[in-house]
C-alpha cells in the first residue's frame, strides 16, 4: 500500500505538469519515481552470484523442468502394502488320503493349469476304483436283465409290473456308475481302467507362481490337507492409508500410479471408518497389469493420477516439492541462468505431493535447483552473501 501511494502521487505530479506546472514540479516527479520502481526493478532482478565452491560446499543440485516432470505424479502421494487378495489364493490339498511319494514344484516356481505339482499314492484311490468297476458289473447285469423281461413282457409271459421293477434296477445301477465316475473325475482320474492305480497326479488348477509346499516325500496326509498354496498370475491387491481429509478428494475408480510399475493401480474400496490405532483410513487398490514389478509384502508408494479432462491433467509442468522456498507467504524457485541464481515467484496450483504442478511462473525448460535451496534463501535475504 505504501508503495501504490507514492506511485500514485508521483503520477499526479506527471498530470499536473502537461497542465502548465513548473519545471521543478518534473524534477520532483521523475525522483519520486526513480525512488518507487527502483526498489521493485531491483527486487526483481536479484542474482545470487556464486563460485563453483560454494556451490559445491552447499550441495547444490539442479534439475531441467519439462512436462515429464509432471505426469504421473501429480497427484496425492499414498503408501501401502502390496497383499495378495482371498480371491486370488488356490490351495492345492490331497483329494483322498495317502503318502506323498513326490513333490514336483518349489515355492517360486511359475508353473501353468494343469501342471503337475506332486505324487500321491493312496489305497483309497484302489477303493474307490474298485467300487467304480463293480458299479459298472452292476449296471450291465441290470441291462442285461432289462432286456431279457422287455422280451418276455411282450410274449406276454411277465406282468408289467416285474418290468417296471427290471428298469428301476437298470435306472440305479447306471446312477451309481455315474456317481462312482464322478467322484473319481474330481480328485483327478479321469479315464478309469480295469487295472487299478494306486498313484495320483495332482495337478495346478489355475496358471501362477508357488508361495509355500506344505508337503513332502514321504508325509502321510489326510483327505482335505494342504500339498501346496499357489498365486494366480497378474492379481494383485494394495492396502493403503490416507488422512480423513485426503479420503474424503478420492474416489473409487481412481488410478494409482506405482513407482517401478509402468501401468496403473485403481482404487476399489474406501472404508467407511477410521483405524482406532493411529486414525487413518484404510484404502484398497488392485492391480491386474501383466507386469513382474511388484512383490506380496512389498511396500510401495501410490501417486493419484488426475482423471483425464480436469483441471489438473490438463498441467504439463511440474516440480519438485524439495525445490520449493517461501517467502512472505509466497512460493520461490531459484533458477539457474548464466549469470547466476535467480530466485523466481511460482503459482502453484496444488501443496501437497512430491511433485507440485506449476499454475505460472515457470515456461518449462528451465533449470531450477532441487537441493541447497536453504543455503540460496538465507543469501537471498541476507543473511548469507553473494547477492547483487
Amino acid at each position: 500500500m505504501p508503495i501504490r501511494a507514492d506511485l500514485s502521487r508521483a503520477f499526479s505530479m506527471l498530470f499536473d505538469l502537461t497542465t502548465g506546472a513548473p519545471r521543478r514540479t518534473l524534477r520532483a516527479a521523475a525522483a519520486a519515481c526513480t525512488l518507487v520502481l527502483f526498489p521493485l526493478a531491483q527486487a526483481a532482478e536479484t542474482t545470487l552470484v556464486w563460485s563453483a565452491a560454494q556451490i559445491q560446499a552447499a550441495g547444490l543440485t539442479t534439475q531441467v523442468i519439462t512436462s515429464a516432470n509432471a505426469s504421473p505424479g501429480t497427484g496425492l502421494v499414498l503408501q501401502g502394502t502390496v497383499e495378495l487378495p482371498a480371491q486370488a489364493t488356490e490351495l492345492l490339498s490331497a483329494p483322498l488320503a495317502g503318502v506323498v511319494q513326490q513333490v514336483l514344484v518349489s515355492p517360486g516356481q511359475q508353473v501353468k493349469a494343469g501342471q503337475a505339482v506332486a505324487q500321491l499314492r493312496s489305497m483309497e484311490l484302489v477303493t474307490w476304483q474298485r467300487e467304480l468297476l463293480q458299479a459298472q458289473a452292476q449296471a450291465r447285469l441290470a441291462a442285461s436283465k432289462l432286456a431279457r423281461d422287455e422280451k418276455l413282457y411282450a410274449e406276454g409271459i411277465i406282468a408289467g409290473l416285474r418290468l417296471q421293477d427290471s428298469r428301476t434296477q437298470h435306472e440305479l445301477a447306471q446312477l451309481a456308475v455315474r456317481e462312482r465316475r464322478q467322484m473319481l473325475q474330481m480328485v483327478g482320474v479321469s479315464n478309469a481302467s480295469a487295472q487299478l492305480q494306486p498313484s495320483l497326479t495332482l495337478r495346478a488348477s489355475v496358471s501362477g507362481t508357488v508361495l509355500e509346499v506344505t508337503a513332502s516325500p514321504g508325509q502321510k496326509l489326510n483327505a482335505g490337507e494342504s500339498v501346496a498354496k499357489l498365486a494366480r498370475s497378474g492379481q494383485l491387491a494394495i492396502a493403503l492409508q490416507a488422512s480423513p481429509e485426503q479420503a474424503a478428494n478420492l474416489r473409487v475408480g481412481a488410478l494409482l500410479a506405482l513407482q517401478g510399475c509402468k501401468a496403473p493401480a485403481r482404487l476399489t474400496a474406501i472404508v467407511p471408518q477410521v483405524s482406532a490405532s493411529n486414525q487413518s483410513v484404510q484404502l484398497r487398490a488392485s492391480f491386474s497389469a501383466a507386469e513382474d514389478c511388484l512383490r506380496v509384502n512389498q511396500f510401495v508408494q501410490a501417486t493419484v493420477i488426475p482423471p483425464s479432462g480436469s483441471a489438473a491433467a490438463d498441467s504439463s509442468l511440474g516440480i519438485p516439492a524439495q525445490s520449493v522456498v517461501r517467502h512472505e507467504g509466497k512460493a520461490y524457485v531459484f533458477v539457474k541462468t548464466p549469470k547466476g541464481f535467480v530466485p523466481t515467484p511460482v503459482e502453484l496450483a496444488e501443496e501437497s505431493g512430491s511433485i507440485l504442478r506449476v499454475r505460472s511462473g515457470l515456461q518449462g525448460g528451465e533449470t531450477i535447483v532441487l537441493h541447497g535451496t536453504a543455503a540460496l534463501k538465507a543469501a537471498w535475504q541476507g543473511i548469507g552473501g553473494g547477492a547483487q
